[in-house]
């Protein structure tokens, strides 16, 4: 079952994307369904770009820094995988912000 992004996230991130702004997606999802929606929102191309949280547990944070740059989803995460996944990006030299998904 997926629940559907919002009407304007679509738009936003194509606004962000020919701004020169990377955007991730990371949630606490299944892959297959960050995957697919992913996808949907262009900003995912190829499912190699997704890592799960047991994955990301695999890879050292040398690795991660090196690498960060190849995902655009991180799916089944937890909070300190997400820190892992910020600090990496910032690692890069790179400047971080993220949102949240609407309250329900």
């Amino acid at each position: 079952m997926i629940d559907p992004p919002r009407l304007e996230v679509k738009s936003a991130i194509e606004k962000c994307k020919s701004a020169g702004i990377k955007t991730v997606m990371i949630t606490g999802d299944h892959k297959i369904t960050a995957i697919a929606i992913a996808k949907e929102l262009g900003i995912l191309e190829n499912e190699s770009e997704a890592l799960t949280g047991s994955e990301l547990e695999n890879i050292s944070d040398e690795e991660l820094v090196r690498d960060i740059r190849k995902y655009s989803v991180y799916a089944r995460v937890a909070p300190e995988h997400k820190v892992r996944i910020v600090n990496a990006w910032k690692a890069n030299g790179e400047i971080v912000a993220m949102t949240g998904d609407r309250s329900k």
